[in-house]
């Protein structure tokens, strides 16, 4: 198996599942309501929806890398980007944001080889190796929180 499509399903369970080390990202949000994505359970901690734009801001950054698009490093409202509207549709379209981007960074891969992998990022001192993992290790970082914020509000 290339190390290309090792990549691919690392980035797909995660976000999708199965993943081995428990639910994914899709897994870990589903049934939860906008007000519930929405409510700071834990004073000074970010909401679950606040993650989910979190993470999809940095799979979004990677989608600019991979087409070859200097990009600079995510910071303020791009790095944790604002809800603008507290709506179960726009809810909805934060998850099918995220879903669908997933979806074009792995498709992305399709046309790459593993000697790719090991390429510097446009503007940065690391290989795409790094950073789709580092993509991976974030989004299923940052599911343990909503887990436990989803938990906590049980």
């Amino acid at each position: 198996m290339s190390e290309i499509t090792t990549l691919q399903g690392i980035l797909r369970s995660t976000a999708n599942g199965p993943a081995w080390h428990g639910p994914s990202v899709a897994q870990v949000i589903e049934g939860i309501s906008a007000e519930h994505a929405a409510s700071h359970p834990i004073k000074g901690a970010h909401s679950i929806w606040e993650l989910l734009l979190h993470m999809d801001a940095w799979q979004i950054f990677a989608l600019h890398m991979c087409d070859g698009s200097p990009v600079e490093m995510l910071k303020g409202d791009a790095d944790w980007p604002p809800i603008d509207d507290i709506s179960e549709a726009n809810w909805t379209a934060a998850k099918d944001a995220f879903a669908t981007h997933t979806q074009q960074l792995n498709d992305c891969l399709n046309s790459w080889d593993d000697a790719k992998l090991r390429e510097p990022v446009p503007g940065v001192d690391f290989p795409f190796k790094v950073l789709l993992h580092g993509v991976a290790h974030h989004n299923v970082y940052h599911a343990g929180q909503i887990a436990l914020l989803k938990k906590g509000a049980e």
